[in-house]
């Protein structure tokens, strides 16, 4: 193990290197990598078509589902590459969700019973539209095991919101958006009793979420007062569209009952101003007031239908099925009627795709879509204009759920198709045990020849549906403003900024404001009582990109992640005695391993002497913290001199041309801004003779400056990247 000394000196050295490139062991031609893999030039041409090089950039984000794990994956296209697992419904170890306070109090205030769930079911998700495209804003899932709703910010990729339905215990989980996203809505998936009373009449519904937008996206919520179930008849729910253009106001779905199958139409706009009651403390629309304001109807379908979906220019639902319903969105608003609907009154036509066919998804060719036929093995392309199928292509497989980019907006945008495969087990994957991943395959559909190009797996998740949307479309952030409640956007009454860092006790309850920067944790130790409540507070300081701190304490089960800007709290009794390090548990820097404290949990009864007592030192511990301040400067000139070395190749290059590296560059200096109250401090000190407090703080300017390398570092890469293009 090296010494701390050792450490520093290795650090040093990798910042005056700046970065280092390794030879390659060997070199191969294509036609050689070709052969020894025993390859086509349709393996390779498939592999071309998905291959991302380093630094570029996919063209789609896709958000689906993990099913049981009540969590969002994002992944891109082409490329299939898994960017981000997201906590939703069930607590993610890995950004602290559920574990910090400000999550876990949302996830406690989505339950009926003030308790965090631990699972959660979630399939088929939406993204937030204007004007029926996808604005980039939003996205929202339901729960089907908790009956909950959850709004999730895209420019953070953050959950915001999570609310439990009070009406309806089963949910269909699926949610869906309205044109602009007036309402986001869900509903039931098997009917039961909508009060706490088990004997009570069992009922299906439709809750039609209230959405209202703030000028920023952080302040978007869905409004509980403003919203409304609307009550139907004891049917078994499913899949459901919002209708656009034509059928814009209407939502269609599926409904069954005694082996029948139906499709269900809903005006919300009529539904918004119909009578109400209070049902669970909650707006409820009954069915008799909605057949009253003619704003339910009911159409019996010939076969078995599995979703009912809206073409992108809102001309048609289509009720999918073997043989596909074409409904005309526009005869179908203008006969709900409060009733029954005669399917012949609003059919355009039927489309015969295939046996067992489970979904279809929209292109951005006029009036195609495609349907997955899983008893046949095969993607079949139709156009729903003239009610016949084009071509179709062979799988190795039974295909399920399909998705385009964009194609559940009014503007599919794509030459993919992506097609969930449940079954899952294929002879040329390992096998890892009796649970196996879930498959996604990518179809290219640029041309008549439809081809099969890439496979995905899917870890820890159960894939159903998903949604997909142009890249561009989504604005994340870099980092947040420092100090930022990340789940309400609001600066945290615990922010803390550097020099402020404070314990403040009251009777058994104990509050640590601290900071988190590369790499030390402010306060270093921590004395509390046994069965203290203690609350960490902590702010990241960082501004470099991609700068995360975890935050544990030994044996205590708590866990926060803490990106850039971020003040989060963590909250745990102290109920045992002893020395608990706490210590940063993302890897964030080369001494990432010296971003550690101490937590001393004093015994009860302990006759030692005031935990709170200022530590005395003695000569000896004088001399040594002297020696240590001594050596700590000449560490801080070396670093100085890597940063002006740094800087004077960024000025000769002209460094403020590229408007990133720049960024970069500011923000180099700003963290060495950041710096200047922490040299005050220990030159301050260092006068004074308490060579400790001026080793500490002299050991905090140093952060600041390796940060400060670090990033000029990156700049510094980028800028050469550019240059050498």
């Amino acid at each position: 193990m090296f010494s701390k000394a050792k450490r520093i000196k290795a650090i040093l050295a990798i910042l005056a290197l700046g970065f280092m490139a390794l030879p390659l062991s060997a070199q191969q031609t294509l036609a050689e990598v070709k052969s020894a893999r025993g390859l086509t030039d349709a393996d390779v041409l498939a592999s071309v078509k998905t291959f991302m090089p380093r630094g570029g950039r996919d063209e789609y984000f896709a958000i689906v589902g993990t099913g049981n794990s009540g969590t969002m994956i994002v992944y891109g296209i082409p490329s299939m590459r898994i960017y981000k697992y997201v906590g939703v419904f069930s607590p993610e170890p890995w950004q602290g969700y559920g574990f910090d306070d400000e999550s876990s109090l949302m996830l406690k205030k989505s339950s009926l019973d003030d308790r965090i769930s631990s699972y959660g079911d979630m399939r088929y998700p939406a993204f937030s539209e204007k004007g029926g495209n996808y604005d980039g804003h939003f996205a929202f899932f339901s729960d089907g095991a908790n009956s909950r709703i959850a709004l999730l910010g895209l420019d953070d990729f953050e959950t915001k919101q999570v609310l439990s339905n009070p009406v309806l215990k089963s949910i269909y989980p699926e949610a869906v958006v309205t044109p602009n996203t007036e309402y986001v809505i869900q509903s039931s998936q098997y009917p039961a009793p909508w009060t706490a009373n088990p004997s009570d009449a069992k009922k299906s519904g439709v809750t039609f979420w209230k959405f209202v937008e703030g000028k920023e996206i952080h302040k978007s919520r869905m409004i509980k007062e403003e919203s409304f179930t609307v009550e139907l008849p004891a049917y078994a729910l499913g899949y459901f569209d919002a209708g656009k253009g034509a059928g814009k106001g209407l939502i269609a779905g599926v409904a069954k009952k005694d082996g029948k199958s139906f499709v269900y139409f809903l005006d919300y706009d009529k539904l918004a101003k119909a009578g109400k009651t209070r049902v669970n403390d909650f707006n409820a629309v009954t069915y008799a007031e909605a057949q009253n304001a003619k704003a339910v109807a009911f159409v019996e379908m010939p076969a078995d239908v599995k979703a009912v979906k809206t073409t992108p220019d809102g001309k048609y639902f289509i009720a999918v099925a073997d043989n596909a319903v074409v409904i005309d969105a526009a005869k179908a608003k203008a006969a709900v009627n409060g009733g029954t609907v005669a399917l012949g009154d609003i059919q355009k036509g039927t489309v015969a795709l295939g046996s067992g066919v489970v979904d279809i998804a929209f292109d951005y060719r006029k009036n195609t879509a495609y349907a997955s036929a899983g008893n046949d093995k095969k993607i079949v392309r139709f156009n729903y204009e003239d009610l016949k199928t084009d071509q179709s292509i062979s799988l190795s497989f039974e295909p399920g759920y399909l998705m385009t980019p964009q194609g559940m907006s009014a503007s599919p945008h794509s030459n993919y198709l992506t097609v969930v495969d449940k079954a899952g087990v294929y002879k040329n994957f390992p096998n890892v045990g009796p649970v196996r991943p879930s498959f996604m395959h990518l179809i290219d559909i640029s041309s008549d020849n439809m081809t099969d190009i890439y496979t995905m797996s899917l870890p820890q998740a159960n894939i159903y549906g998903q949604a997909s949307v142009l890249r561009t479309t989504i604005k994340p952030i870099i980092r947040y403003p420092l100090g930022t409640n990340t789940r309400n956007g609001d600066v945290s009454r615990y922010k803390t900024v550097a020099g402020q860092e404070k314990i403040e006790r009251e009777g058994n309850r104990v509050h640590v404001f601290g900071t988190l920067i590369r790499s030390h944790i402010t306060p270093e130790i921590v004395r509390v009582n046994q069965g203290d409540i203690v609350t960490f507070h902590l702010t990241n300081l960082e501004r470099a990109e991609d700068e995360t701190h975890g935050f544990t304490v030994d044996t205590y089960g708590v866990h926060g992640s803490f990106e850039p800007g971020k003040t989060a709290s963590v909250t745990f009794v102290a109920d045992r005695a002893g020395a608990f390090p706490y210590y940063c548990t993302e890897f964030c820097s080369a001494l990432h391993l010296e971003m550690e404290g101490i937590l001393m949990v004093k015994p009860k009864g302990y006759k030692g002497g005031d935990i709170a007592a200022e530590e005395k030192l003695t000569p000896e511990q004088l001399a040594g913290y002297k020696k240590n301040y001594e050596d700590k400067l000449k560490v801080i000139a070396q670093t100085q001199d890597v940063i002006n070395g740094v800087v004077q190749h960024l000025k000769d290059n002209h460094f403020e041309k590229y408007p990133y590296v720049k960024a970069l560059v500011d923000d180099a200096f700003d963290q060495l801004g950041k710096g200047a109250s922490a040299k005050e401090k220990h030159e301050k000190y260092a006068k004074e003779g308490k060579w400790k407090q001026a080793f500490l703080w002299a050991e905090q300017y140093w952060q600041y400056q390796v940060k400060t390398a670090d990033v000029g570092l990156r700049a510094k890469k980028l800028l050469d990247e550019k240059i050498n293009k």
